[in-house]
Formats: C-alpha cells, structure tokens, sequence
C-alpha cells in the first residue's frame, strides 16, 4: 500500500507539486525517492495515485495516475466543545477523535478549566491542527478534523440553537444515560457534544446549557477524564448513526 500524505490542493492536471512539511516526511523520514509511489488527498474529498518524479530540495513532483473522491466520512456531523485537559492528554484527545470521525473541536474555557488557553492557545491550537493532520492520513479519512480558537461557554452556547441536537454531559448519576436520550432524536445530522472539565460544570453553567436548549447526558456511572468522555460520546454517536 502506498504511503499516505496531505496536500491541500485540486487534483487537476497531470501533476502535483508537493512542498512545506510533508517532503520532509516524504524524503527524511519515508525516505521515498524517484519512482515511488504515493497516495495523496486534499482534505477537500478527493485522493489521487502517483508516483514521484523528481525531487529538488523542498518541492517534489509527483504523476497522477488516478483520481478518486473517496467515501469515509461518517454520516452525521459531530462537534466536541471539550475543557482542555493537562499535559499531552489533549493530543490524544485530538488524536481519537479525529480517527472516529469527528467534523469539528471547539477548546473551551469555563469556570473550573484548569488550563488557561488565554496566553498559550494560539500555540496549542497550530499543534493540535497538526494532530489532526497526522491522524487523518494515519486513518484514511478524506477531511481534516477543524480545531477552532478557544470559546467561552458562553459564547458557545449562543450557537447551540443552530445544531439539531446539543448534549451536555453530566457525572450526576440521575442524569439520563446517552442512549436512553437518543432514542427520542433518530433523525439528526449536525450534533453538539459539550465536555466540562474534571471537576465537571457548574449547576450555573448546566443551567446556562439547558436555557440554551443543550440536553443533559450522562455517560456512565463511572467518572470518566476529559479525553476519555470526549473519545467515548463520539464513539457512541458514531455506533448510534453511522448504520
């Protein structure tokens, strides 16, 4: 099978000029060479077969030979608004979800975030972008999970009318397990899923949630790490939708 790589690109013509970090991966670290194959694909929906033809120090140039829009994506939506976790939990977290087929993850800061993404974020957000990268070409899906800047949960919530469903999730044991919730929504497309920090949210920021029409869930009776209960809802609404 031939080595996977992102070119933000149209796959138009008999060509493609490769260049920036992926001709390092392609030359240093696969240590691809003229004649080799490769598989390229855009982020866009489309995948191309080629082989390379010529390598000039940071451009390669590879021959099409065919081109394909390819059908991996999941058949629902799905947004994860997740309070970052510490350390390089929040990589895997990226990471895990990007390969179950996650559209979009939005950082969020509420009240009991225990890390501040005001002065670091710009940065974790351009590693986490390339994450997402990296896990998309691992997995074979056609697009690229979007990370978005930091959110307020207030801010967020002003958006949550705009989803067909809106999850919040809860570690109260009387809260309604995810599944029991969606045996009333069959028939949605574009779903919001809000994680809180480890010490959950607030009762004001639950309150806020379900005024801004979000559903309370709960996941379990265990309690569950950030990254854990973001990979976990996802897995869950993938099994539920994707039939």
């Amino acid at each position: 099978m031939a080595h996977r790589f992102y070119v933000p690109v149209d796959f138009h013509g008999k060509e493609v000029i490769v260049s920036g970090n992926e001709t390092h991966h392609m030359i240093h670290v696969m240590r691809l060479g003229v004649g080799d194959s490769v598989c390229l694909f855009n982020g866009m929906g489309d995948e191309c077969t080629g082989k390379i033809t010529e390598i000039a120090h940071d451009k390669i140039r590879v021959e099409i030979e065919s081109v394909k829009s390819i059908g991996r994506e999941i058949p629902i939506d799905i947004t994860v608004a997740f309070s970052v976790p510490k350390g390089k939990r929040s990589d895997f977290l990226v990471q895990k979800c990007t390969e179950l087929g996650v559209k979009r993850l939005i950082p969020l800061q509420s009240e009991r975030s225990v890390v501040k993404l005001y002065d670091k974020g710009e940065a974790k957000i351009t590693k986490w972008r390339k994450v997402a990268i990296e896990a998309s070409k691992q997995c074979g899906r056609k697009t690229i999970t979007e990370i978005t800047d930091v959110f307020t949960l207030d801010k967020l919530l002003e958006t949550a009318s705009a989803y067909d469903l809106a999850l919040v999730a809860c570690p109260s044991l009387d809260t309604p397990l995810l599944k029991e919730v969606l045996k009333k929504h069959s028939e949605v497309r574009d779903i919001l899923c809000l994680i809180g920090p480890e010490g959950g949210f607030s009762g004001g920021e639950i309150e806020n949630a379900q005024n801004a029409g979000c559903v309370p869930v709960g996941l379990g009776t265990q309690t569950l790490r950030v990254e854990t209960a973001a990979i976990a809802i996802s897995a869950m609404l993938m099994y539920e939708y994707a039939k």
